[in-house]
């Protein structure tokens, strides 16, 4: 029986486990998201409209996301225990509904560079 040397088989397990690595979840996503907080300044010419509803449409398909896949089948338990699963969907739920205020304030203030920024920040997370 030949014998393979423990480097090679070293290796041979980094590389696939590198391999198998995969990109971080959408909860994960949201959870290290930073929102942004731009001051507003002078009033936008521009329509901001457009902007705030597109990030209302794809905060709320996040929220949804989330809700469809991680809480369906929530037990009143997991929901209450810190150390459960389903502790950081709350917690990217939380973040969602934060990033809705701000987006309601920003176009409130008409500021359209917050709305650019906020939509800048979600799209890694839409189209990941």
């Amino acid at each position: 029986m030949k014998r393979h040397s423990p480097f090679l088989l070293a290796l041979s397990l980094v590389s696939l486990i590198g391999c198998s690595s995969q990109a971080p979840d959408k909860v994960a996503q949201i959870n290290t998201l930073h929102i942004p907080l731009v001051l507003s300044g002078e009033k936008s010419a521009q329509p901001v409209t457009a902007l705030f509803n597109a990030n209302k449409q794809d905060i709320d398909q996040l929220t949804l996301t989330l809700k469809k896949t991680y809480l369906q089948d929530a037990k009143a338990k997991e929901i209450f225990s810190p150390d459960s699963d389903i502790q950081p969907v709350y917690t990217s739920l939380s973040k969602l509904e934060e990033l809705s205020m701000v987006n309601q304030q920003y176009l409130k203030d008409k500021n359209a560079r917050g709305l650019q920024q906020i939509h800048a920040v979600l799209q890694p997370i839409i189209s990941g």
